[in-house]
């Protein structure tokens, strides 16, 4: 028996017993409307006397104007060093007096805020978010210590193949688009971004309008809607951000390489993936688990790996952006065996484009993913994190119930179609960055 048979036999094994048990219900999820109108999706679990929040608005580091790359995560990292009379470090005692987490990020397409506190303390932490919403200081002290760290990590990002790919297959794929310059800060961008530039995201990006509001935890929800409207209702009610607009993935017909001295290569390939709306997404999940998706028990890392030594690792992902689908591999390999790595992973997803997959690997897949799904519930606060992508995503109050008949659901039919989008064109734009043999671009 080949190795790949009892790999797929062990994950059916381990992770399809449970499809034999009683369907599991999801947490319950009330929807409630605060008194400003603010809806908040609630899980209450008085069992524990904690309190998790994840909050999330739509406009990240995508809506940074041309010049000013990072801001929107310099910015948001900068709420919690110093809000209304609080200078940074006081701010930052306050938190840890009550032992109280609050987290600001961006990304791409979303800013965000995590609140993690006692259920006795919440008073205090819901005063302390909205402190640092609504009167950020951005000092000279704490920007200046921010920036710097920055520019330490742009620095080290030089020497990083990884990051090198992924800077230039943005650039390509994207052009002049948003989503084709960087997300975090270069040297140059460093440079631009001042204080009133920080300070004026906060101030576009949080607003009631664009808010998406999840929380679990011990609370009643007219205590709940009591807090909400006090702090995220001493926010704007309208955004004033730019969001991007949508945009295609470009391919290119030969392999751009960035010299690097290494004696491996980093390979990044991509193409027009599937949006998270479109009815065959949870096809392409599934395929994509097949495919990359699976670390040890994916088609890539069996053919390109296992079966010939040819890479260190091999993946696939799909990122449905709010503005763009894209579909993204990537391998390291030698310098010496790039060539024939990129050679079989196009020939295998042509395949699969050609031929479909063999019924255990469906059967596997889907196992494995209605198996795991339950582990992203493991926290209140990552049930707090479900609870906004679900928001954010247009998905309904069932869709933790629903998730494994959406996979189970999906069929050989559904797979072929889908393999036949993103495959079938063999059309991908691939960078390389290292010393390739025999490799032109």
């Amino acid at each position: 028996m080949r190795r790949r048979d009892v790999l797929l036999g062990i994950l059916v094994l381990l992770c399809g017993i449970g499809l034999h048990l009683p369907a599991q219900a999801g947490p319950k999820i009330e929807r409630i409307t605060t008194p400003l109108g603010i809806e908040v999706w609630l899980v209450r679990e008085p069992s524990i006397p904690m309190l998790a929040l994840q909050a999330s608005w739509r406009g990240g580091s995508s809506s940074d104007p041309a010049g000013l790359e990072g801001r929107a995560g310099l910015a948001m990292g900068l709420l919690t060093e110093g809000a209304g009379d609080l200078e940074a470090e006081a701010f930052q005692n306050a938190l840890r007096e009550k032992a109280i987490a609050l987290d600001f990020s961006a990304d791409r397409d979303y800013s965000s805020v995590g609140l993690r506190t006692l259920t006795q303390h919440r008073a205090r932490a819901f005063e302390l978010l909205k402190l640092a919403m609504t009167a950020p200081r951005f000092d000279d002290e704490p920007v200046a210590r921010t920036k710097a760290q920055a520019r330490v990590a742009y620095e080290r990002s030089r020497a990083s193949p990884s990051a090198l790919a992924g800077e230039r297959f943005a650039e390509l794929a994207y052009g002049d688009h948003p989503y084709g310059r960087r997300s975090s800060p270069s040297a140059a961008s460093l440079e631009r971004i001042d204080r009133a530039a920080l300070a004026e995201f906060p101030r576009a990006v949080l607003a009631r309008r664009n808010l998406s509001l999840g929380v679990v935890g011990d609370i009643a929800p007219e205590d709940l809607a009591r807090l909400v409207d006090d702090s995220f209702g001493a926010l704007p009610a309208e955004p004033q951000v730019a969001l991007p607009p949508p945009v295609q993935v470009q391919t290119a017909k030969l392999p751009v390489v960035i010299p690097f001295p290494n004696p491996q290569s980093v390979v990044l390939l991509g193409a027009p993936g599937i949006a998270r709306e479109d009815p065959d997404w949870y096809a392409a999940t599934v395929l994509n688990q097949i495919i990359g998706g699976g670390s040890l028990s994916s088609r890539l890392f069996e053919e390109v790996r296992e079966k010939r030594g040819l890479v260190y690792s091999v993946g696939t992902q799909l990122t449905p952006y709010k503005a763009s689908a894209l579909f993204a591999g990537s391998l390291a390999t030698s310098n010496s065996q790039v060539v024939e790595a990129l050679r079989l992973v196009r020939a295998e997803l042509t395949r699969v484009a050609r031929d479909g997959v063999d019924d255990d690997e469906l059967a596997a897949a889907k196992s494995y993913m209605t198996g795991s799904f339950p582990l992203r519930l493991t926290s209140n606060a990552a049930i707090a994190g479900m609870l906004v992508a679900m928001r954010n995503t247009g998905l309904s109050p069932d869709y933790i119930e629903a998730y494994p008949g959406l996979i189970n659901a999906v069929g050989q039919a559904e797979i072929r179609r889908v393999a036949q989008r993103l495959f079938a064109g063999d059309d991908y734009l691939v960078i390389v960055v290292g010393q390739p043999t025999g490799l032109g671009g």
